[in-house]
């Protein structure tokens, strides 16, 4: 039920309505902000006033006279405060600090140990690292989001990330709204990724769209006109559990079946196991040391061993494509989705892998979606998080809390 207007919340609406105003139409006078948003001379003044003194606006030039005094301009100041973005997966953790106008000051990329004792404590010492990089007060930080793999629900806790070793509900927003002390949103990284492609990439303008996300394991990201839809209990998106691929006993800690075998970490262990085993030895030893060297790129391996004529490789690379072929045409006919994007590590399939996968897909589907890679890579779940945490600040009118 909503709550009941009261002064206190008017004037932090008012506020909000006249901050958004400069800063989508700055610059923008006094008198005009007046106009558009229906309060009173004197009350816009206040509330300039307030935002000045905040640092959020700033005065820059004189306009046009309309007969008397030229009327000074406000533009938006977005340095005035800054936002956190940063996404988890498994070993790696790489994020940014942006100002509200989403420019990244600080970006910052690490590998974690391959079991971190408490990834939650490393996400939060690497977000405070930003912050002593950029040389900003903490003071000024509006708002964080952060991306993980794995179903992040709604009051803030992540389950069944394996990546992370977090099944049971882990309840992460908690503990970073308790260090950092400003408004926190967790959020599926698949789903951070179709934000971003959404926002800045391949799916740029495209309301309803699907992405599917090869990694060390797989998930989709869903916006149905233009949001992302999670599902009753937050777990839309989660195909790594779609029974695709040999059946086999999974334990309820496990990736999911379809990940299971058809995930980059999955490719690589069977890549490894059949250069063993059926593999000239130049590709067995080959592999060997690609897996040595942490190269973690199994899927580009797999098709430049397929290309040289590896019967195996090319065998091992069809049965790939066409279990996320079938991913694909399962989400394209529940979803009738305008676009669907593949990500990841499966844009290493190359164009002809692409073309495959588009061919199965239409021989199984009565409406063929457009299908292409994604273009921002891992960027994408920044650029997502970042949008998101842009949201999450413009939802508490960019660090100015309503008035308890």
């Amino acid at each position: 039920m909503p709550r009941p207007a009261n002064a206190r919340l008017m004037k932090h609406l008012n506020r909000h309505a006249v901050l958004s105003l400069i800063r989508d139409r700055g610059p923008i006078s006094r008198v005009e902000l007046a106009a558009l948003t229906g309060l009173s001379q004197p009350a816009v003044t206040a509330i300039v006033r307030d935002l000045l003194d905040m640092g959020l606006v700033e005065e820059k030039g004189l306009g046009q006279s309309s007969g008397g005094r030229p009327p000074i301009m406000l533009l938006f100041n977005p340095a005035a405060r800054f936002i956190l973005a940063a996404c988890l997966e498994g070993e790696r953790l790489w994020g940014g600090l942006a100002d509200l106008s989403g420019v990244l000051q600080v970006e910052e990329e690490v590998v974690l140990p391959a079991d971190p004792h408490d990834p939650a404590k490393a996400l939060g010492d690497f977000l405070q690292d930003l912050i002593s990089r950029a040389g900003v007060e903490s003071s000024r930080l509006a708002a964080i989001a952060v991306g993980v793999p794995g179903i992040a629900h709604t009051e803030g806790t992540v389950s069944h990330a394996p990546s992370l070793g977090w099944w049971q509900k882990v309840p992460l927003r908690g503990q970073l709204r308790q260090r950092f002390g400003v408004p926190v949103v967790v959020e599926n990284d698949v789903n951070l990724m179709a934000l971003g492609e959404y926002f800045q990439g391949a799916g740029e303008g495209v309301a309803n769209l699907a992405l599917m996300h090869v990694s060390e394991g797989i998930g989709a990201g869903i916006l149905i006109d233009g949001s992302l839809f999670r599902g009753a209990r937050n777990a839309a998106g989660e195909v790594g559990y779609l029974p695709l691929g040999p059946m086999s006993p999974r334990r309820p800690q496990d990736f999911g079946l379809f990940e299971l075998h058809y995930s980059s970490r999955a490719i690589r262990r069977r890549l490894q196991a059949l250069a063993r085993a059926e593999g000239p030895a130049e590709a067995a030893a080959e592999v060997s040391e690609d897996a040595r060297a942490g190269a973690g790129r199994p899927i580009r391996r797999l098709r430049e061993l397929a290309e040289a004529g590896v019967p195996w490789a090319r065998a091992l690379l069809e049965d790939a494509l066409r279990h996320w072929a079938h991913a694909l045409a399962s989400i394209t006919c529940i979803l009738n989705p305008e676009l669907v994007l593949l990500a990841g590590d499966a844009v290493d399939c190359g164009q002809e892998g692409l073309e495959e996968i588009r061919r199965i897909v239409a021989d199984l589907v009565p409406d063929l979606p457009e299908i292409r890679f994604a273009l921002l890579g891992n960027r994408a779940a920044l650029a997502g998080a970042v949008a998101m945490a842009l949201s999450l600040a413009d939802d508490n009118a960019y660090g100015i809390e309503a008035d308890q």
